[in-house]
């Protein structure tokens, strides 16, 4: 729109969220989703004005202004009344969701109070302080060239801060909180939404990736529906347990315990021919070592929309040249709720 706003979006959203928590006269949980278009709007990178607009926005009106009330703020007042058009779906959803997931990208960002507020990821600290000491200050470029090139350089220090590790303990419990969240009916929608490849209304889902998204579906749907599974998500998480992104390479999905038997649990939304060049391969090498971790008497699940048929050849192929020992078993997604609906085991007895 040509506004030229001059600022750093994450810098001016960790500042703002610092400020915020640090008021004694709120509950320390960061900035509400509904304040966000405040700061997406916000010309500069003073966040302590930004903090005081929005201290003076909650003692008018909590943590429930109308939408009417945000977009006279973020057009009339920030905008100047220079711009009219702007559609109110825009402003207090789209921007916003599109916002909330880029911010999550940084592994920085959680989610609280069922998706009402984005706050600094507690188990991240170091990694902000750093990341504010260190750019809160930011060069200008005149051209084009030198932005690149300042945006090619590695910051080593910045990599050399290791995100913490969640403990496999740490993350079952972190699951179990969420199964609280969300009920099984939910659980079965949401996996049908993203079997149909449409768009979730629910406040945290939405802001998930569709593969992001169906990794932490089917690791809370397995958990919801047999809960004397042992569930071990690989995707990265925040401190509320909430991913941030898929499993690493070289790793499965989700690792299942069922004493003394062994599931690897292994989902992709790809379909066609990418599904058959992309993830039969890898999966059986992280059967494999699955096997090696936890025991031998271990199979895969394999969950993806649909399954190619190439896909259902390789995964024979894989059996008999194992000699039966590497078991795939596929499911469409949709296929492996109604397993869930009535199973009693997640190992194939």
């Amino acid at each position: 729109m040509k506004v030229l706003n001059d600022n750093v979006p994450l810098i001016l959203l960790l500042e703002t969220i610092k400020l915020l928590n640090s008021d004694p006269d709120f509950n320390g949980a960061g900035i509400s989703r509904k304040e966000l278009p405040l700061l997406i709007f916000w010309k500069n990178n003073d966040a302590e004005v930004l903090y005081h607009r929005i201290r003076k926005l909650r003692k008018e009106h909590r943590y429930n202004p109308s939408d009417e009330t945000i977009i006279d703020i973020c057009i009339d007042e920030i905008m100047e009344g220079k711009y009219k058009k702007f559609d109110v779906k825009s402003i207090m959803r789209d921007y916003t969701d599109e916002f909330i997931r880029k911010m999550r990208m940084t592994g920085l960002i959680s989610l609280r109070g069922a998706g009402r507020f984005i706050d600094i990821n507690h188990n991240e600290y170091e990694k902000v302080e750093y990341v504010l000491k260190h750019y809160s200050s930011y060069p200008h470029f005149t051209d084009e060239r030198s932005y690149f090139n300042y945006m090619a350089t590695i910051d080593p220090n910045l990599f050399a801060i290791k995100p913490v590790v969640v403990s496999a303990s740490k993350s079952e419990e972190l699951l179990n909180n969420w199964v609280t969240v969300y009920s099984w009916e939910s659980i079965k929608k949401e996996l049908g939404i993203l079997s149909s490849r449409r768009s979730s209304a629910d406040d945290v889902l939405r802001i998930l990736a569709a593969p992001i998204r169906l990794e932490f579906l089917t690791a809370l749907a397995i958990k919801s529906k047999l809960p004397q599974v042992r569930v071990i998500p690989n995707y990265a998480a925040d401190d509320t347990g909430l991913p941030t992104s898929t499993a690493g390479g070289g790793i499965g999905d989700i690792e299942c315990i069922e004493s003394p038997k062994g599931i690897l649990v292994e989902v992709t939304m790809a379909e066609g021919r990418t599904q058959t060049m992309m993830e039969i391969w890898p999966i059986e090498r992280h059967l494999v070592d699955f096997k090696e971790k936890y025991t031998d008497d271990s199979e895969c699940i394999f969950i993806a929309p649909s399954i190619y048929p190439d896909s259902l050849k390789q995964i024979k192929y894989v059996a008999f040249d194992s000699e039966g020992k590497n078991i795939i078993r596929p499911y469409k997604i949709d296929e492996f709720v109604d397993f869930l609906e009535s199973a009693e085991h997640l190992y194939a007895v």
